[in-house]
């Protein structure tokens, strides 16, 4: 009575780690005269996302926007500094304690987590369909086939790293409007056991990370 108790026990945990869990990801990108953005949309079993970001926003640009706030809040000559040495000091201190060579190692390890990512997945179901659209006849031949050639460079890095089922492409070009429309869905499906694979690689990665980081504080002078 056991036996079968621990054999369907473990049939039960077998079945668990080799299920597929689905995602399906939609991405619509428009640009005409009367929207500037675009959608990302995530539904999968355990989590679901939809949101609507403008690139208009100041915010979704980071650089620019530290620049118009530099400007902005910049003090004028018959007024006082509104930020004291003594701060400027202290932000500059906070850096050292962050090497530079901290955001090097963060960009390849998650270089590496995304190779086991795509090692992994399997992209059942692929469809982009792009419309560009111009009122210069020149102009939308071109970018129909600068659009053409972007999607075969990612499929074909998509094709060498992963699985791939079946692919929709398409590039209409528009003669008559001023306009870009790109919609991009897919599904993907992973096997429970390698998620929690590509899991406890992040965190052994995080881990690591932190250790070395705050092993190149404790090494730093006191002065």
């Amino acid at each position: 009575m056991i036996l079968w108790l621990w054999g369907i026990i473990l049939f039960l945990i077998i079945s668990f780690l080799l299920l597929y869990i689905r995602a399906e990801i939609t991405i619509v990108i428009r640009e005409d005269e009367s929207c500037q953005g675009f959608e990302v949309h995530i539904h999968s079993l355990f989590y679901k996302m939809s949101r609507y970001y403008n690139y208009t926003d100041p915010q979704l640009r980071l650089l620019e926007s530290i620049l118009m706030t530099a400007i902005e809040k910049r003090p004028n000559d018959h007024q006082t500094p509104t930020v004291s040495a003594d701060k400027i000091e202290a932000f500059i201190q906070s850096l050292k304690g962050f090497p530079l060579r901290n955001i090097g190692r963060l960009t390849i390890e998650n270089r590496d987590i995304f190779a086991i990512v795509l090692r992994y997945i399997i992209v059942d179901e692929l469809k982009w369909i792009s419309t560009v659209g111009s009122q210069d006849a020149l102009y939308t031949a071109l970018n129909t086939g600068l659009c053409w050639a972007l999607k075969g460079s990612i499929i074909g890095v998509l094709s060498s790293q992963c699985k791939l089922g079946k692919i929709m492409l398409d590039v209409k070009p528009d003669f008559s409007t001023p306009h870009f429309l790109s919609n991009f869905r897919c599904i993907l499906k992973m096997r429970t056991v390698h998620i929690i694979i590509i899991e406890a690689y992040a965190s052994a990665i995080k881990v690591r990370w932190c250790i070395n980081g705050f092993a190149a504080r404790t090494t730093q002078s006191s002065h």
